[in-house]
Order: structure tokens, then C-alpha cells, then sequence
């Protein structure tokens, strides 16, 4: 209930004043009980209280009108009004009380005042012709709704002051200053302030133009921030906050896995496992980018190793980014072999951060030399072609790892049986290429 001066009442509040009236309260113990003035109260029931015409056939609509005795209007308030010899109060063709601007609503002297609406239980009521006035809190609401918009709606200042403000504006604006320019020397003379000129103009209400701004033109409409959405997944326990809360030793375990695309119109993808403390890194061909894929991947490595205790001793700590195909952090932990046992622990990268997982997006510069970004068709990709692909990034020599490859750094951990099943080798230095024409079929050259 509003208790400080200008706070405007609130739906709550019409239903107290609604009861109140249908109790029989006076106005001001309705004041009291919402702590604001009598005549607020008063004024509120008067504003909105809503009227219902009487139906009776034989009751003209003109009766309606407090001018009704004395009005001798004929034809005036309809343009070429069929009865044009009928006195408009008579007119029963026409709801001519809509049309004309000197209707004012009779209304009854019993609702002349508190609580200006119908007694509630009225003698006259059977055979009474004033419109019935009630009071109802919700259609209150709406109206006083409805007149926050349109007070707010058109333009606030007469046609007068429109026309005194544009002669100066247009006239400066045609000279090079700017609307600032302008305020700053004829502020005062101005019926509005800059932001409303502004407006004014961007609505097409006075004779200038954005256009004919100096500044205005050149600037882009603001980009409004986008609301957080709700996260798809819950990931609590699974920040990057809590993988930098494991020890140490678990940490620099961690395999980063990421996803590289093609064409946009590619289903194809594939799936990169890396190994940080080797630089090792898996290539995995995916049909599509669904979290099912990714399951089914982590599924295929631990059928190669034979257990989930095998797999965890590799893969045990995984890092991914928040997009779609990691969602089922669940399938990717369970084992498929033991049932109730985990294989893995997965975590997320916060939001934006792919530095998070920074040596991973590295080693994807080598990849990309093979399968460049905007030219490389990965629907035309078989397994094959990554499995060549992983074989020689991996045989090539790292400066940082003292010219040793990540294979030769990697396949003390890693099962031949993994690396046979599929179908990465140690290629030759000599023989080691990044460039397109190692899957030339497809790339574009």
C-alpha cells in the first residue's frame, strides 16, 4: 500500500477499495486502511468506476446525456446524417452520444458523491433509466493501465510550441550544429528537453531528420545485451572452479576434448581428445555433433582398452566447453563394460573461456594445416583420412618437448591395442606432412 506521497495505487489496493464499498465502509476509513488521503480514495471510485447503460427499447440513447432536455442539435454530431431533420436527441437510428463532443453522462444524484457508485441495494433499481455506476478493482486497473500508455503516447507540447521549437532547430540544424549545440543556447527557450528532441526527431514528429544530424547518422543502433538463458545442463560440481580445486597430480592428467568443423553445412565433425602432459592428440570421425556421438566415442575407446579401470588410467579427468554434444556428462562417465562403475570425471570450461583448454586449441593449428578453416569438406572424411591425419600431427617433432613427437612421448601410455584399433601409427619424420594434399580429396586447392 502506498504510505509515501506519489506512489501510485496498485491493484492490491482497488480490491480493498472494492471491498470496502461493498461493505458500506466510509471514505476515509477506507483511507486509513491503505494510509493515503480521503480525496484519493474519493478521486480513484470517481475516475474509474465503470457505467452499464439501461437496455430498455423504449429508452433513446440521447437520454443518456446530461444536455438531454435542452439540446436542440440536429444533425451535427453524424457527417450526412440520414435524419438529418431529427433533433439529435431523438435519433434512433444512431448511437449519436459516441460522435458528439458535448456528451456528458447523466448519471444518477444518489452516485454524485461517496461512493459514487449504485447502492447496493437501491429501491428505484426495477424501474430506474440512470446508468448503473459500479466499481470493480480489475477494470480499475486496466484503465488507469491504459492511461499510463496513452499519456505517454504522441506528442506533449502544442502545435504552437512544436512550431516555435522546429523554426529554431531546423534552422541551426541546416547551419552544422548539433541538437547539444543548439540547447546549449536556446535551452530555456525549449518546451522539451534534449532527449525528447531527440526523440521527437527519430519519430518523424518535427520537420528535421536523423539524417541532417551531424553525428547521429554515422552511429549504429546500440545492441541490447542478451539475458543469461537457462543452462541446458546442471554442472554443479563440474565447473572449472572445482577442477582447479583437484590436486595437482590430477590436474596435469586432464584430457581437453574439443570438436573442429567444416563446412557449415557439414555433418560431420570430429571429436579431439588431448593429451596435455604429452601433446598427444586424438582424432575421432563423428556423424554428428549430438551428445549421443560423444558417448558413443568415449564408449568405442573403452571397448579398445578392455576396462573402465584401463580407461580411467588415461582418460580419467576430462575437461570440456559447454557446447551440446558434451551435455550427457553422465553417459560419458558411466562405463559401458561394469555397470555402476564410473571410467571418467568430467568438467566444464566456463562460458567464453577456450583458453581454459588452451593447449588443445593450439594443437589444432596443426590439424587445421592438414584441413584448413573455410576450405576443407569434412562429409568427404573417412575415418581413414583422420586416422592419417592424427598419425602424422602426432609424428611431428615439438621444439617445446626437445624435438621429441608426441607419439614417441605418448605411446608409453597409451595400449597398442588403442592406437591399432584405430588406426594411428608412428610415421617417419622425413615423411611427415601437414599440408592438404594429404587428404587432397577433401580440401579445396
Amino acid at each position: 500500500m502506498p504510505e509515501n506521497k506519489g506512489k501510485h495505487l496498485t491493484l492490491e489496493d482497488r480490491q480493498v477499495i472494492e471491498d470496502a464499498i461493498r461493505d458500506g465502509l466510509g471514505c476515509r476509513e477506507t483511507a486509513r486502511r491503505l494510509h493515503v488521503a480521503p480525496s484519493t480514495v474519493s478521486r480513484e471510485v470517481e475516475q474509474n468506476r465503470a457505467a452499464t447503460l439501461t437496455k430498455r427499447k423504449d429508452f433513446k440513447p440521447g437520454q443518456n446525456c446530461a444536455h438531454y432536455g435542452e439540446c436542440e442539435e440536429i444533425g451535427t454530431a453524424c457527417k450526412n446524417c440520414s435524419t438529418y431533420k431529427t433533433r439529435c436527441r431523438s435519433c434512433r437510428t444512431r448511437k449519436c452520444i459516441d460522435l458528439c463532443g458535448k456528451f456528458e453522462l447523466r448519471t444518477c444524484p444518489d452516485t454524485q458523491g461517496w461512493p459514487w457508485t449504485c447502492p447496493p441495494k437501491c429501491e428505484k433499481s426495477g424501474h430506474c433509466n440512470y446508468p448503473r455506476m459500479r466499481y470493480s478493482a480489475q477494470a480499475a486497473q486496466n484503465r488507469y493501465e491504459a492511461r499510463l500508455v496513452s499519456a505517454r503516447e504522441g506528442v506533449a507540447v502544442t502545435p504552437e510550441q512544436m512550431a516555435e521549437m522546429m523554426l529554431t532547430v531546423d534552422k541551426l540544424v541546416k547551419q552544422g550544429w548539433s541538437i547539444e549545440a543548439i540547447y546549449a543556447e536556446h535551452g530555456d527557450e525549449m518546451p522539451v528537453g534534449i532527449r525528447t528532441c531527440y526523440t521527437y526527431i527519430d519519430k518523424g514528429f518535427a520537420g528535421v531528420s536523423n539524417i541532417d544530424l551531424p553525428r547521429k547518422v554515422r552511429y549504429k543502433p546500440r545492441k541490447r545485451k542478451a539475458e543469461p538463458g537457462r543452462d541446458r545442463v546442471d554442472r554443479t560440481g563440474r565447473t572449472f572452479d572445482d577442477f582447479k580445486a583437484l590436486p595437482l597430480a590430477l590436474q596435469v592428467r586432464v584430457v581437453q576434448i574439443d570438436t573442429v568443423v567444416g563446412f557449415e553445412w557439414n555433418e560431420q565433425r570430429i571429436l579431439t581428445m588431448h593429451l596435455v602432459r604429452h601433446s598427444f592428440q586424438l582424432y575421432l570421425l563423428q556423424a554428428d555433433g549430438t551428445p549421443e556421438r560423444t558417448v558413443a566415442a568415449f564408449d568405442a575407446i573403452e571397448v579398445y582398452l578392455g576396462s573402465p579401470e584401463a580407461f580411467e588410467a588415461v582418460f580419467g579427468i576430462v575437461l570440456a566447453d559447454r557446447g551440446v554434444e558434451f551435455d550427457d556428462w553422465a553417459g560419458m562417465e558411466r562405463s559401458c563394460l561394469v555397470e555402476g562403475r564410473r571410467r571418467c570425471r568430467v568438467f566444464y570450461c566456463d562460458p567464453m573461456r577456450s583458453d581454459q583448454k588452451a593447449e588443445a586449441e593450439k594443437n589444432h593449428e596443426e590439424l587445421r594445416r592438414v584441413l584448413p578453416k573455410g576450405r576443407s569438406d569434412f562429409d568427404a572424411l573417412t575415418q581413414a583420412d583422420v586416422a592419417a591425419a592424427c598419425s602424422h600431427v602426432n609424428s611431428y617433432p615439438r621444439p617445446a618437448r626437445e624435438g621429441k613427437c608426441p607419439y614417441d612421448l605418448a605411446a608409453p601410455e597409451l595400449p597398442a591395442e588403442l592406437l591399432g584399433n584405430l588406426g594411428i601409427v608412428r610415421v617417419p619424420p622425413d615423411d611427415v606432412t601437414l599440408r592438404p594434399s594429404l587428404v587432397a580429396h577433401a580440401v579445396e586447392l
